[in-house]
């Protein structure tokens, strides 16, 4: 595990100033390591930065975090001008000077010393300073700095255990770390970096119990952003969507420190419990107030594109779901899902679109190539709008598939043998039935006695017959040999169909002046049939 937590606990040195709540949420974020958002909250408000040398601080040791060594060595110069008696700044210079390998950074420590004394919070930021340029070379002085900061404070103050644990998170000392934010925790539950870590890595283990403290620490800090964005993400990944959804919107209503990816949880949030008008609302503002270039903007067009589709509105669908596909330059710039290509398909093809549709049903197969269900149910679908090129078209790409199955290739036949049916032109209709009696016997190579497919193989040459001519004889055969030879027990599920293929043999060896074949047939038939009275009639009077 990264450092995610290193150097988030660096509250230094003189009575922290009051900032307005908006520059809070970014030392917040700070805290518990999300750099990115914490400088774009602290660029939204610096202006209400009561002391500009810590500001520059904070600007200063996200550079650092980044790997802006420059950049950081920049910032905590420009703080030092600011507020030479601030003594964050030389902490922070001191951090990069050793970083980079200069000793000299331990007399920027000492300067900070001489500036605020035996101060345990400037102790813990020392220690972290030493912890970022070599754990191991300064792991005596790490300590001792940690040591010192308790022994000032008598009982040890929140920052020193939560700057173990951000120690051992960085050496990947998951359980270490978990007990370290539960002590700091401990010391003071209203702490929101202390409470906040500790549920963050409660969250892996016990959900329930990281859940209720993120409940209890909003009470006491209720305008939070970090607190509020905290929990409803948690809730949303513990999949309280219902409750999630909720505190997202109080947060993004409440504070203008919420971002981008935010609204479109939001949104997405919205569109799971059912709430397709407030989805479309909130990524329609979203999508309104960003450029194609941004992250997100995808993600409000498909919010909308969802919620136009569930609300039968398919031509809006489909020019929403342009935009959205429009970003799409080159194979590699955005990644669509699954369920963007299959959504937008469908709006195209509502839409009566159905090449462009399917074009993305295409997409949407080649995507995900081991789930055929798709193509599946496009051949399906197709085949009963008698659309038989289109039903062909998707039964095919089944089929092609290793994953394909004996009943895949019994529905392309099948479709074949509708096509052929509802053909008027005598050469294509015949060349369909011999496509559907194809595709039925390799599924019958599959499993060759399966009643079910040879039924359907009689059935396809029986319809494909101008008249009774023999072409399904041999499968009627096979078909009923396949029955009686089944114990006597199973036989009865299958007595229409062994009566089915007696009928046909009996017909077409009468149809032939072969009265003994025909004879024997009309009999098993009657053994099947008993009650039929017609059929007693035609044995009677062959008999004679």
């Amino acid at each position: 595990m990264k450092m995610k937590f290193f150097f988030a606990s660096l509250l230094l040195g003189a009575s922290v100033s009051v900032f307005a709540q908006g520059f809070n949420d970014g030392i917040d974020f700070y805290s518990i390591g999300d750099y990115e958002n914490a400088k774009t909250i602290l660029d939204r408000n610096i202006n209400s930065a009561a002391n500009k040398a810590e500001a520059f601080y904070y600007y200063g040791m996200i550079d650092f975090k980044n790997g802006n060594f420059d950049a950081a060595s920049e910032n905590f110069k420009k703080g030092m001008a600011a507020d030479a008696n601030y003594a964050n700044n030389y902490v922070g210079m001191g951090a990069v000077m050793l970083k980079q390998g200069d000793k000299l950074g331990e007399d920027m420590f000492k300067q900070a010393r001489k500036l605020v004394k035996k101060d345990a919070k400037l102790e813990v930021a020392i220690a972290e300073a030493y912890f970022a340029a070599d754990p191991t070379a300064y792991d005596k002085k790490i300590q001792k700095c940690i040591a010192d900061a308790r022994k000032w404070t008598k009982d040890g103050i929140v920052e020193t255990y939560i700057c173990e644990g951000d120690m051992s998170m960085a050496r990947e000392d998951v359980g270490d770390a978990m007990g370290k934010y539960e002590m700091a925790f401990t010391k003071d539950e209203s702490n929101i970096e202390a409470t906040v870590k500790y549920a963050d890595t409660y969250f892996q283990v016990n959900k329930q119990l990281a859940l209720q403290k993120l409940h209890e620490i909003i009470v006491a800090h209720p305008n939070s952003a970090l607190v509020q964005r905290q929990l409803a993400e948690k809730l949303y990944e513990n999949g309280d969507f219902a409750e999630a959804a909720e505190r997202y919107g109080k947060y993004i209503t409440s504070t203008n420190n919420h971002f981008d990816k935010d609204e479109a949880r939001y949104a997405q949030l919205l569109y799971f419990a059912d709430k397709f008008d407030e989805c479309y609302s909130v990524a329609s503002a979203l999508k309104a107030k960003i450029t194609p270039a941004s992250n997100y903007y995808v993600p409000a067009c498909r919010m909308m594109m969802y919620s136009l589709e569930n609300k039968g509105q398919w031509e809006e669908a489909a020019a929403i779901g342009k935009e959205m596909f429009a970003q799409k330059k080159g194979a590699d710039d955005i990644n669509f899902n699954y369920k963007d290509l299959v959504m937008y398909a469908k709006a195209l093809e509502e839409a009566k679109m159905p090449e462009e549709a399917m074009k993305y049903y295409d997409e949407a197969i080649q995507a995900n190539p081991d789930n055929l269900d798709l193509a599946r149910n496009l051949a399906s679908q197709a085949s009963k709008a008698k659309v038989f090129d289109k039903a062909i078209y998707y039964g095919k790409k089944v089929v092609a598939s290793d994953k394909c199955v004996p009943g895949d290739y019994a529905t392309l036949a099948n479709i074949y043998q509708d096509m052929a049916i509802a053909d008027s032109i005598p050469e294509t209709k015949a060349a369909s039935f011999v496509e559907a009696v194809n595709y039925i016997n390799k599924a019958i190579e599959l499993k060759p006695n399966d009643i079910v497919l040879l039924y359907y193989k009689a059935h396809i040459q029986a319809a494909s017959e101008k008249k009774n001519n023999g072409a399904a004889l041999e499968s009627m055969e096979a078909l009923a040999n396949v029955i009686k030879a089944l114990p006597a027990d199973q036989q009865p599920p299958y007595k229409g169909t062994l009566g089915y293929a007696y009928q046909y043999i009996g017909l077409y060896y009468n149809g032939v002046k072969n009265k003994a074949k025909a004879l024997e047939a009309f009999k098993s038939w009657l053994e099947v049939d008993p009650d039929n009275v017609n059929l007693q009639k035609v044995v009677e009077t062959m008999s004679k």
